[in-house]
């Protein structure tokens, strides 16, 4: 079963579009990495909010100031959270945030970074056992 994350980034879509060219492999409307990772672009017009709690919205509205009209979105297996991380950290270098399936937390690239442990989870894994 596949997991998902959505990242904010601080910078520009064209930036994020030419860092995702050089850290992934396009196609098929998005790109793919060699450790099993897919990532797109996805938009708040085509569906980005759909399945969101309203809860977890509001938590991203305030983290940013405002509500994101694009994200990246990236999917992945637990077995490969140390994948996703080292991406999403790639993809805040500059600044912004990320949040996952798994608790309504806004995450940070420190966060993230140093595997904190926040609503009895880290970012991109399930709860701490």
């Amino acid at each position: 079963m596949s997991e998902s994350a959505f990242v904010i980034p601080a910078v520009s879509r064209s930036a994020v579009v030419r860092l995702l060219d050089e850290l992934a492999v396009a196609g098929h409307g998005g790109w793919s990495t060699d450790t099993r990772l897919s990532i797109w672009l996805m938009e708040e017009a085509s569906g980005l909010y759909q399945d969101w709690e309203p809860e977890d919205i509001a938590n991203l509205e305030q983290a940013v100031g405002r509500r994101p009209e694009w994200a990246v979105q990236i999917d992945y297996r637990l077995s490969r959270r140390a994948d996703l991380a080292a991406l999403t950290s790639a993809l805040l270098k500059d600044g912004g945030v990320a949040v996952d399936d798994f608790c309504s937390h806004v995450w940070t690239a420190a966060e993230i970074e140093t595997d904190t442990v926040i609503s009895g989870g880290r970012f991109g894994g399930g709860p701490v056992r």
